[in-house]
Formats: C-alpha cells, structure tokens, sequence
C-alpha cells in the first residue's frame, strides 16, 4: 500500500515541477520581451558576452564578488551535487553507460562531501547579515538538502539497503510498471524527501543561465555604446 501510494506521489511531484518551471519560463520571456534593453550587436562582443556567462555559470563569478567564504561552499556544494545526481543516474538507466559507471567513485567522494559544504554554508548565511542570504526559505532548503544527503551518507556507510531492489522499484517508477518497495525505512525517509524537496526546488535554476546571459548581452551593450559615443 505504501509502495502505491509513494509511487502516485512521485507521479504528481513529477508533473506539477515541469509546470511550475514552463510557467517560470514563460514569466521569464515575456519580462524579458517587454524589457529588452540595448543588446551587442557585434560578433566579437557577443562572444565575450557567452564566455562570460559560462564562466559565471561554472566558477560562480557573481557569488565571489558576494563573499569568498560563501562562494567556497556553494561552489563545492554544486559541484558535489552535480557528481552525486551523475552517480544516481544508475538507477534511472539501463543498460548504465559507462561514462556513469566512470562517475561512482567521484560521485562517492562528493556524497561524503555534500552534507559537510551543506553545513559550512548553513553556518556562514546565519552568520552573514545579509537577510536574501539567511532567510527562512533558504535556510530550509538547505537544511532539506542535509538530511536528505545525510541518509544517503548512512545507507552506503551502514544502513545499506537493498540496492538491486530500490533500483527496481525506481525504475519501476519510470516505466510504469509497479516494482515492490525495498525494505528499508531509510530509503524511504530518503525518497520521501526526495519528494518533499523537488516542489520546493527554485525552478528559476533552469532559467538562470538565460538570464546571466541576457544581462551579460546588455552590459557589455552598454560598453559599446558609451564607447562609440
């Protein structure tokens, strides 16, 4: 029973975040439409204005300007992160391709990492005096993030649970033919709040890009014109 009922959550949860981010990137167009400002016009300033992006968007150039501690940690948190989705994704796959299975060990690293960039971040934001560093929503979020790494740290060190079985049931999900639920309370707590998190994840990470983007296209607009006149 509980297995059904996780199994029409994950569905639902799935469903309303994919229309929260199209709902997002349609505000996100249509502000971006109405407010159109100068844009570069010229190959090699727009060149400059992609590089530019990709490097705020990889070494959190805007962050650093914030504060290097804070940069420190949310730089090792994303970049944890990200090995540690790679790592999952022999779940979600199959056959796993082998640039997955290159993934494991480094995604076993950064899993041990996650919950400890997690906490230094958690420190300095209650730390900081700046209140959109420290704010309640981000403050649970994190602290979401935590627990939900911090099981995932306990079922590999020592609650280990049935992993052929979880990777069943997970596919199971993505198939749409019901697998049984592992046995494990852990795991569970684990994908509930896996569920609990993704309706609160901030859909405009998917957006960012494009905006870090549209603003770099403008400032360096903004150069050219102030030095053509």
């Amino acid at each position: 029973m509980l297995g059904k009922i996780l199994i029409a959550a994950a569905y639902a949860v799935y469903v309303a975040f994919w229309l929260r981010v199209f709902m997002h990137f349609l505000v996100w167009w249509g502000a971006g439409r109405r407010f159109a400002g100068p844009r570069a016009s010229r190959g090699w300033t727009s060149a400059k204005a992609y590089a530019f992006t990709v490097l705020d968007i990889v070494f959190f150039g805007r962050l650093f300007k914030g504060g290097a501690a804070l940069w420190f940690g949310e730089w090792i948190f994303h970049f944890s992160f990200l090995l540690v989705m790679l790592r999952h994704l022999r779940f979600f796959l199959t056959p796993v391709p082998d640039w997955v299975w290159w993934a494991q060990t480094p995604g076993l690293i950064a899993g041990y990492l996650l919950p400890l960039s997690l906490a230094y971040i958690l420190v300095v934001r209650l730390l900081t005096k700046l209140e959109k560093y420290a704010s309640p929503p981000n403050v649970l979020l994190l602290g979401l993030v935590l627990v939900i790494s911090s099981t995932g740290v306990l079922m590999h060190g020592w609650f280990k649970p049935d992993v052929v079985g979880a990777k069943l049931f997970v596919f199971g999900i993505l198939s749409m033919k019901q697998a049984a639920l592992p046995e494990s309370l852990l795991f569970v707590t684990h994908f509930v709040l896996v569920l609990v998190l993704i309706p609160f994840l901030p859909t405009h990470i998917f957006t960012a890009p494009l905006v870090m983007l549209e603003a770099r296209k403008r400032e360096q607009a903004r150069r050219v014109v102030m030095h053509d006149d």
